[in-house]
């Protein structure tokens, strides 16, 4: 039956008008396709990616573009595409993931002991513009999610239990995942199957992107307690802010500085050699690396207190913050399939 499934592939996209064309394509070029159809969420592009598609549609009546007039996040354009899908199998591809010809038929074959299944992008998400800046090898490395929304194959009848929650920005697959897990289903990440990720974002766009993830993360570990070691490296940034601050205060300002300066600067080394191959004879480019994801990381750290206050003020004012979607929850929005 998964073999002659017909299958939706859902891209998402945000300003990809580099690499959307290369996605469509790899798509198309899979091993042992058949039946399928490719629905592209343009979010609210400001280049040229809605009209890139929308030329690629008109040559191929498999493609549908729907275009969102505004930038309404992951989650919005995730769930909204789903639930356009008409496929037995629905996958979830990013719009600057480039897939290997194998992809489908293996992720196929891995979901017939599962209910979804995803594969790993390298270079990772938050490094790959020091891949492209520095021109590091990356190595691959697993994700802390099982399956990640950029790369993942589902059984259409998953998104009858739960689906993308729209009002989250970024976590909507980490959100999925928990729900799904919460009803008992299957979820897998298949070893060694790997695709290409050409994120093209600038330093700047690199920056906000990490602070709003930061934010997200400090959600996610306060909804569902799980520790992960993003969660141990904020957690010794607060303190070594906190015990900055102290310094300060103590009339040290340099101490002060130099202390969660030194905790982010080891953490950017770390950081960065568990992702790239760094041996010494690159170190013109390895060092120039670890000083911009030092930054990056900043940024990242700087989100998860952000995201923490404003978990706070979110209680204060008697809110609820978002959180996986439930069937019940998703029927009361009016999108549940």
């Amino acid at each position: 039956m998964l073999d002659g499934a017909f299958v939706s592939f859902v891209v998402i996209a945000y300003n990809e008008s580099e690499n959307i064309a290369r996605t469509l394509d790899a798509i198309a070029a899979q091993d042992g396709l058949g039946g399928y159809e490719v629905i592209v969420v343009n979010d609210g592009s400001g280049d040229g990616t809605a009209g890139i598609v929308g030329r690629i549609a008109a040559a191929d009546p498999r493609v549908r573009l729907i275009d969102l007039p505004e930038n309404r996040g992951r989650g919005f354009a995730r769930s909204t595409g789903t639930a356009a899908a008409r496929g037995d199998l629905i996958a979830t591809v990013d719009g600057d993931i480039i897939l290997p010809p194998g992809w489908l038929a293996r992720a196929r074959d891995s979901l017939r002991d599962h209910d979804a299944v995803g594969g790993t992008a390298v270079p990772d998400g938050d490094v790959a513009y020091l891949h492209r800046r520095f021109g590091l090898a990356p190595r691959s490395v697993a994700h802390t999610t099982a399956v990640t929304g950029s790369n993942a194959l589902y059984r259409r009848e998953v998104f009858s239990i739960a689906g993308f929650d729209p009002a989250l920005r970024e976590g909507e697959d980490v959100a999925l995942n928990h729900a799904l897990r919460l009803h008992g289903l299957s979820l897998a990440t298949v070893p060694g199957l790997l695709a290409r990720h050409a994120e093209g974002k600038t330093l700047r766009a690199s920056l906000r992107w990490l602070f709003v993830s930061g934010k997200g993360a400090t959600r996610q570990l306060l909804a569902y307690r799980q520790v992960r070691t993003p969660d141990l490296a904020a957690g010794a940034f607060a303190a070594a802010a906190a015990a900055g601050l102290l310094l300060w205060a103590r009339r040290r300002p340099v101490a002060g500085t130099a202390l969660p300066a030194a905790l982010v600067v080891a953490a950017g080394t770390q950081h960065v050699r568990s992702r790239f191959e760094t041996p010494w004879s690159q170190w013109n480019r390895v060092l120039p690396a670890i000083a911009v994801d030092s930054a990056m990381l900043t940024a990242y750290f700087t989100g998860r207190l952000a995201g923490l206050a404003a978990l706070w003020r979110r209680r204060a004012e008697n809110r609820p913050a978002p959180g996986p979607v439930t069937p019940r929850r998703a029927a009361s929005a009016g999108w549940r399939r």
